[in-house]
């Protein structure tokens, strides 16, 4: 592969300011476009900055974003995800979920146990920010793989608690 010295050179800086191998930033890039990225156009998605999204969504009763949650965004977020591949495992769903939230900049942690994943995401978007992404992932996840998963959430954490296969 071939790329112009420029667009390498500012890959290194960015690879020495997130202390990480130039390598490993490469295939974090493409990785994200082939999980992600190269479908954001084609499906829709639009991107905003956190302080709108916060201020949007904080003028919205619990009611309405539950109603959104799981009416429009589960349905648009079920076409997407049925558009990018038709069967998926949970392990898939994690990666998709994972590859959302790093295109959101908001910081995750995954770790596995015997008989689950547990996910935690924080974010500072407040309590209502929370509600919507429990209640899209769960109605989601159902939807999709067709099993529940257990939610806890504090204060800018939620903690999605996925069964392995």
């Amino acid at each position: 592969m071939r790329l112009p010295a420029s667009l390498i050179a500012e890959l290194k800086k960015e690879s020495n300011y997130e202390k990480v191998n130039f390598n490993s930033l490469v295939l974090k890039i493409l990785s994200n476009h082939v999980l992600w990225g190269r479908y954001e156009r084609k499906v829709g998605l639009l991107p905003m900055t956190k302080p709108f999204v916060n201020a949007a969504i904080h003028r919205l009763e619990d009611k309405e974003i539950i109603t959104l949650a799981k009416v429009i965004e589960k349905e648009t977020f079920s076409n997407i995800l049925h558009f990018m591949k038709r069967d998926y495992t949970v392990n898939d769903f994690i990666e998709i979920l994972r590859a959302w939230l790093n295109v959101a900049w908001m910081q995750h942690n995954v770790e596995q146990n015997q008989d689950s994943y547990i996910f935690t995401i924080q974010h500072e978007l407040g309590e209502k920010w929370s509600l919507y992404v429990e209640t899209l992932v769960k109605e989601l996840f159902y939807d999709i793989i067709n099993k529940k998963l257990e939610i806890k959430s504090k204060r800018g954490n939620i903690t999605l608690i996925f069964p392995t296969e």
